[in-house]
């Protein structure tokens, strides 16, 4: 099977973390996003991963060399194309008789592949959407499912009746080559308005996966989001002592848990933690003091840095809710 990593978007909400970089080459625990797609889907089965590219598309390329399987890339140079857009010029590099994933580049999801695959296989449509039960369903929207695994309901924007459950879209799907036989002819459209509102609208059979209770999903779409998914991530690591590379240079004072990456330095008069990352390359200076923050890859935050929920990038620092 091969999969669609969507990468394109300008990552707006994202700034200004993203004045330099792709959104999904942010890291989370030092692995770009876009990295710990590949490296997770490769070990589900995926054997080859496509991801389109528009804004700062080295960041992209750079992140993806130690990528466990074949990368190859769909580039949208004038403009993004949209969700349906990315997804419809990358139609080249897939199988073109196969089922394919595609997986939306700014978010972190545990996935069952095989049983996507099967719950796709079931329904018989073109799509299936995996969905899972969450709290921030009233944040992000719902879609609304029959005791088929129909989609009957998306968000606000269109109802068929019908339902009998409702959850939060990953941003994870499944889908049939035919589903190009349903896109508008013209580059650029979305997933959502521009295929999947007028396919339901005409009868078209969507389907849905329920991510099983218990899988984690981290978006990453805001610094918050990110300052999040790598708590989160350093938190699944356990309490116990510092993760420390070999190649840290601690001489400050470290409170677990705490993630200190390759290269990077603690310099003596600084305090680390608790529950704080500290990127490769990066380095807190005498005096700073970070707890539940991120020091970003090669970022060297001013001498005396304090505080709790900051993200330091280059020399400078942001507080984020």
């Amino acid at each position: 099977m091969k999969a669609i990593v969507l990468a394109a978007g300008h990552g707006t909400r994202m700034e200004p973390l993203t004045r330099e970089r792709a959104k999904p080459a942010l890291p989370v625990l030092d692995e770009p996003l876009v990295l710990g797609h590949a490296r997770r889907l490769a070990e589900q089965g995926v054997r080859e991963l496509v991801v389109n590219l528009h804004a700062h598309p080295e960041t992209l390329i750079d992140a993806l060399r130690e990528a466990p399987l074949p990368v190859r890339f769909s580039r949208e140079a004038v403009e993004p194309l949209g969700s349906g857009g990315g997804i419809l010029a990358a139609r080249g590099a897939l199988d073109g008789t196969q089922p394919f994933l595609v997986v939306n580049g700014d978010m972190r999801c545990d996935l069952d592949l095989a049983a996507l695959l099967e719950a796709h296989r079931r329904c018989g449509g073109p799509v299936t959407l995996a969905l899972r039960d969450d709290p921030r369903n009233g944040e992000f929207g719902t879609i609304g499912y029959d005791e088929n695994s129909r989609v009957r309901r998306v968000a606000r924007r269109l109802d068929l009746g019908g339902e009998t459950g409702s959850a939060l879209f990953t941003g994870v799907q499944m889908m049939e080559p035919a589903i190009f036989d349903l896109m508008p002819d013209r580059k650029r459209f979305e997933i959502f308005p521009d295929v999947y509102l007028p396919a339901l609208k005409s009868g078209v059979p969507l389907g849905t996966w329920l991510q099983p209770a218990g899988s984690g999903w981290w978006p990453v779409g805001t610094p918050g989001e990110l300052l999040d998914a790598n708590l989160e991530a350093l938190d699944g690591l356990g309490a116990g002592a510092p993760h420390l590379d070999p190649s840290a240079e601690v001489a400050g004072e470290l409170t677990p848990p705490v993630w200190i990456g390759a290269g990077a330095r603690i310099e003596s008069g600084a305090r680390v933690g608790p529950r704080s990352v500290v990127g490769r390359g990066a380095r807190v200076a005498r005096g700073s003091r970070l707890s539940e923050s991120l020091v970003l890859p090669g970022a060297e935050p001013p001498a005396g840095t304090a505080g709790t929920r900051l993200i330091a990038d280059a020399g400078e620092v942001w507080r984020v809710d």
